[in-house]
């Protein structure tokens, strides 16, 4: 409590509450739990990103300040007026940005109410003089990706943040259909990932056949597992991104963030 109040005293008055992360991010909305050390008992935050104002509570969503120079990164791959297809938006951070900043039309999409909620709410305040549009849903983004398939238009980019589990939505990718004037679509997806350890529990499996892979080649083995499973009467591989490639993925990888010892947030864009 006593660093909470110096903290308060500090920043005040941009900062109203300081509050104490308790516990991991968990559950299907990617929350957790928080104790208020110092000013108001109030979670509601209320912040400006590049331009782009958003409003939430923050124990009821998930957010991450951190990321806002991933953001920016990403937002550098997209054109002015692109269809973008974000499949676990959160509170609209990205969908917002690329709306107001480029004229982007937007198709977002997240599991929980609250953050649904809240996009929805910042888009209001955000695109009324903006030629972009977001529009959200709520549900499962396994049913949203499949519906893409549907759209009239393709998107240009789909965007896929949910580094616990991306990969294995990628199977729904099967359900869409395979026209002949087909467009490319180019898909960001956020996995975690570490490198293979040679010293460890699995050191048996690693050879001259499999040797070590790096945290990139993981989260490229993990997408090619999500896109091309293999198993059963296929022997497993490893170091795909050479096979992704060939089917004309064009594979490439950016190093998010680290999130524990040898654990980090990869960005495999293909």
């Amino acid at each position: 409590e006593l660093i909470g109040s110096v903290i308060l005293d500090l920043l005040s008055p941009k900062i109203e509450t300081v509050v104490n992360k308790v516990g991991e991010v968990c559950g299907p909305f990617r929350t957790y739990d928080m104790e208020v050390l110092a000013g108001k008992p109030d979670t509601t935050v209320k912040l400006n990103e590049d331009g782009v104002h958003l409003e939430f509570d923050l124990r009821n969503v998930y957010w991450c300040t951190r990321l806002s120079g991933e953001r920016s990164r990403l937002l550098s791959e997209i054109n002015k007026g692109e269809i973008i297809a974000d499949a676990f938006c959160g509170v609209g951070a990205f969908c917002l940005l690329a709306a107001s900043k480029l004229g982007c039309t937007v198709y977002a999409n997240d599991l929980n109410p609250a953050a649904v909620l809240s996009c929805r709410e910042s888009a209001k305040k955000n695109l009324k003089r903006s030629a972009g549009s977001v529009t959200v849903n709520c549900g499962d983004a396994f049913d949203f990706i499949q519906n893409l398939g549907s759209l009239s238009r393709l998107p240009d980019h789909v965007i896929m943040n949910f580094p616990l589990d991306s990969a294995s939505f990628l199977g729904v990718l099967r359900w869409w259909p395979v026209l002949d004037d087909m467009k490319d679509v180019n898909f960001h997806l956020y996995t975690f990932a570490r490198g293979d350890d040679p010293t460890g529990d699995c050191s048996e499996d690693l050879d001259d056949k499999f040797p070590p892979r790096d945290a990139s080649e993981v989260a490229i083995d993990l997408v090619a597992d999500g896109l091309l499973p293999e198993g059963g009467a296929i022997e497993a591989s490893r170091n795909r991104r050479s096979l992704l490639d060939r089917l004309g993925c064009k594979v490439k990888t950016t190093e998010v963030r680290d999130v524990a010892p040898g654990k980090v947030v990869i960005c495999v864009s293909f």
